[in-house]
């Protein structure tokens, strides 16, 4: 393990608290349409429009991952933090003035294609900047940005909306794109620090990030990417760890049908994860952070089945916590493979693969739904799916024990 003397971590601590804020702000940007469809449906949409420009964002997102690898590297870290920001704010603003299907659809994509970049950037920013050796703690602790904004950002515009304060509403995204400009601009300098030697084939760092643009390193291909890193564990972790995180869209439904108020499994689940996050932030730090991806999948898993048979709302409250809990090892575990598992050359790509793999679940999610539920209903379809979670969890934690075996941690 490398060692940082007492001026780099002082250091590292200020760029940890700054990308926590700048998470939360590009993540409220994001989380605030949330209530978009509500938002539509008082402009008169019908709801099969408003699904489809609530969903063109998200697609957007997914779809602009693999490119965004690609902006990073040819537009540097901060360049391409800036001028995203700028197309959120721009694309957020129009917001005030379109009326029609096809308007609000071109700036919704917009908007996906402009967060898409920004996140895959800030990512790659946190895997060349944070060392190995605290990677797992401060991806954990920058991840609360995106848990903080649900209990602050998207309250304050659910408030707004209900009392049809429409024009306010729509100036919270504007707010938080201008925030996330300011704050890109700010990016402070940071040596990238060196690989740890006890990686099996450690690359040779580069002097230093950078900001202003990537000449500091000479990027990686999509072959060396497949080549040099579990190019397909990553994309089989991911995808699965997104398909049951997904599931979470179609919970609030489920438990209406079950004569029980979905707050109780939304709110266990945010102190779940808020607590793995915080009290347990050091077991992020005690072994690789893929030998935990499946064991987390797996918990949550167990308790979205378990959730199905849930008879009172403390029973929904429980099974929402420990489901938290495991989304709030797994989530920042898969981002931080950024890091783990590939050399700082082709970092801006495996964040761009990370995200990628774990979006098209959420797409996949729907669809199985849709296809499922009028066959077997609702309730079986979703059992189902916990089931085939519950299996991917144990096949992930037995596929990565089985690669850090190979690489001899």
């Amino acid at each position: 393990m490398i060692e940082l003397p007492a001026e780099g971590f002082a250091r590292m601590r200020l760029l940890v608290v700054y990308l926590i804020v700048i998470t939360w702000a590009i993540y409220s940007y994001s989380n605030v349409f949330f209530l978009f469809a509500p938002y539509l449906t008082r402009k008169g949409f019908s709801p099969d429009d408003a699904g489809i420009l609530v969903g063109a964002f998200y697609a957007a997102t997914t779809l602009i991952r693999p490119v965004g690898g690609w902006i990073v590297e040819r537009g540097g870290i901060r360049r391409t933090l800036v001028a995203s920001a700028c197309v959120c704010l721009g694309a957020a603003a129009f917001n005030f003035f379109i009326s029609s299907f096809q308007a609000f659809l071109a700036v919704r994509v917009a908007m996906g294609c402009a967060f898409g970049v920004f996140v895959v950037t800030l990512t790659t920013c946190q895997s060349l900047v944070i060392p190995e050796n605290i990677r797992g703690t401060a991806f954990a602790m920058i991840t609360l940005g995106a848990l903080t904004c649900l209990f602050t950002v998207v309250p304050l515009a659910d408030h707004l909306l209900a009392r049809n304060r429409t024009t306010l509403f729509l100036s919270v995204p504007v707010a938080m794109a201008a925030l996330c400009i300011v704050l890109s601009c700010l990016l402070p300098s940071f040596s990238t620090p060196p690989a740890p030697p006890a990686l099996p084939t450690p690359p040779a760092p580069p002097a230093a990030l950078n900001p202003k643009g990537p000449e500091a390193l000479a990027w990686g291909t999509w072959r060396d990417l497949y080549g040099e890193t579990p190019f397909w564990r990553t994309v089989t972790s991911c995808s699965l760890f997104g398909l049951c995180d997904a599931s979470i869209v179609c919970l609030p439904a489920l438990a209406l049908a079950m004569g029980l108020v979905p707050t109780f499994f939304v709110v266990g689940n945010g102190l779940g994860a808020l607590a793995m996050r915080t009290l347990g932030y050091d077991f992020f730090n005690r072994r690789p952070r893929y030998v935990f991806a499946g064991p987390s999948l797996f918990v949550m898993a167990v308790f979205l089945y378990l959730t199905t048979k849930a008879t009172t709302n403390g029973w929904l409250f429980v099974c929402g916590f420990f489901y938290g809990t495991g989304m709030g090892y797994g989530f920042p575990a898969h981002l931080a493979l950024t890091g783990d598992l590939a050399p700082a050359r082709l970092r801006a790509k495996m964040s761009a693969l990370v995200y990628f793999c774990y979006d098209i679940s959420w797409f996949i999610f729907p669809v199985y739904v849709g296809f499922a539920t009028p066959r077997v209903g609702e309730m079986r379809a979703f059992r189902v799916l916990a089931a085939l979670c519950v299996l991917s969890g144990v096949g992930v934690t037995v596929m990565w024990r089985a690669y850090s075996k190979k690489v001899k941690f």
